[in-house]
């Protein structure tokens, strides 16, 4: 009996939805990244924000 590499379906498992999985998780990985630049470019506008009104309230 082969092995699961060695048939069609393993073939195609390591050659198409392997890929595809790595592809996707890329993706994935660059869309948390960009999220997480944007909060902390929020954050920074957001401190910036509350360090002006202290500074305008003495």
């Amino acid at each position: 009996m082969p092995e699961f590499f060695q048939t069609m379906v393993g073939r195609n498992f390591y050659e198409k939805d392997v890929v595809d999985i790595v592809e996707h998780l890329k993706k994935i990985s660059n869309e948390v990244e960009s999220a997480n630049e944007l909060k902390q470019r929020e954050l920074r506008l957001k401190e910036q924000e509350l360090l002006d009104l202290s500074t305008c309230n003495k």
